[in-house]
């Protein structure tokens, strides 16, 4: 086989990869709901397309490294923006506010109805109040690899002793199955914490007229 009919069969196997990759990039976006970003890629796909057609004996070597470095760029930006965006509604949508009743049920702190997500990431996100009063400030959940519950920690606020913080943190943990495996208490009061029972825990939100959400 001379060189010319390699370059050329060279360049319709690229261009049918980037098609390839164009489509199912399409259909991935469909998938998590971008419907203009599914139309645009695949609008991109069936131009290549046809100009991979009309290019089909002189390969445009120059229009496919453009397209290989426009890949590439979509890839590492846009692919992961959204991607980074689906994962975070998934976690708001099914471990958000949606979660409380089976929390209730569990005797695991609810998240009131009035939180606002302050911080999203890959593996967890964090539900705090508005204000900084006394009482149940924030939730941190956090997932393990497969996205599923690893554990959730819930910081409460009490009154000030002199100018030293007092808190007390409430850390529940899941097993594999998503059933609750453990739950710890600590009170902190300044640099110093120590672990409580939930007994203690439910006396100091009494003594401190804090309404219990467990």
């Amino acid at each position: 086989m001379d060189t010319t009919k390699l370059k050329i069969i060279l360049y319709r196997i690229c261009m049918g990869v980037v098609i390839i990759w164009l489509l199912a990039a399409a259909i991935w976006e469909y998938g998590i709901d971008n419907k203009f970003e599914a139309i645009f890629l695949s609008l991109f796909a069936l131009f290549f397309t046809w100009q991979a057609i009309k290019k089909w004996r002189r390969p445009d070597w120059g229009r496919l490294a453009f397209l290989v470095v426009w890949i590439g760029w979509l890839s590492f930006f846009n692919l992961r923006r959204d991607y980074n965006k689906h994962q975070n509604k998934l976690l708001l949508d099914k471990y958000g506010l949606v979660l409380n009743a089976k929390r209730a049920k569990l005797g695991i702190p609810v998240i009131p109805v009035n939180w606002q997500p302050q911080y999203l990431g890959d593996w967890g996100a964090e539900w705090r109040k508005k204000d900084s009063t006394i009482g149940h400030r924030s939730k941190l959940v956090f997932l393990d690899s497969l996205h599923r519950l690893k554990f959730e920690d819930d910081g409460y606020s009490l009154k000030h002793a002199g100018s030293v913080d007092r808190d007390v943190n409430i850390t529940t943990y899941f097993s594999k199955s998503g059933s609750v495996d453990s739950t710890s208490y600590r009170y902190e009061a300044g640099m110093n914490n120590k672990t409580i029972s939930r007994t203690q825990a439910d006396s100091i939100f009494m003594v401190e007229k804090i309404q219990k959400d467990y």
